[in-house]
């Protein structure tokens, strides 16, 4: 009976037409037919960031400091997203320094940080837009989805030309903090 059902299954693929054949593009090009669905997955990857953009952000500043504002680090980092010096330069508060944030948290307030993180997530989705366009829906170390999220979240961690070396590379040069944090590591935990 086994042998009669595998023997039917072989000659209904042999057979063309029994099958439905996939939805190709005009002309039926399989080259074609990927793009279009790499393309979907962009489109969808970019639906979910917005979507999800407050809890991205939410659950980048636990990451980076349990959600605390006032949060200091001892290699100068400042604040509820942890900025550094080019990160405060890039956004426009680079007049601030660990010192004066230090003795005055309110020099850099909450809701500052919360503006420069957005002005600086816009400036990284700007200069990612093509390693955005080029690697979303791809799975690096086969178990990290990239994602725009995840990209974003790691090139706050490493800055942008890191992560393009990263993803260029496809994960031979993953780039580690002082506290030996790497961009897959980003990339995995903020692949939502």
């Amino acid at each position: 009976m086994k042998f009669i059902y595998i023997l039917i299954l072989l000659i209904a693929l042999a057979i063309p037409g029994y099958l439905p054949a996939p939805d190709l593009p005009p002309g039926g090009n399989s080259f074609l037919l990927l793009e279009k669905m790499r393309n979907d997955i962009i489109k969808k990857d970019k639906v979910q960031f917005s979507v999800k953009y407050y809890r991205f952000k939410k659950l980048l500043a636990k990451y980076e400091s349990e959600s605390n504002w006032k949060e200091y680090s001892k290699f100068g980092f400042i604040g509820k997203y942890q900025f550094g010096k080019s990160a405060l330069d890039a956004t426009g508060y680079g007049n601030i320094s660990l010192q004066e944030f230090k003795s005055n948290p309110n020099s850099f307030s909450e809701q500052d940080q919360e503006k420069a993180m957005d002005i600086l997530l816009k400036i990284n989705e700007s200069v990612m837009i093509k390693s955005i366009s080029k690697y979303v829906g791809m799975i690096f170390y086969d178990s990290i989805p990239i994602t725009r999220m995840g990209i974003l979240a790691a090139a706050h961690l490493a800055g942008p030309a890191n992560v393009k070396e990263f993803l260029d590379s496809f994960g031979e040069k993953n780039f580690q903090d002082r506290l030996g944090t790497s961009i897959s590591d980003y990339l995995y935990r903020f692949s939502m």
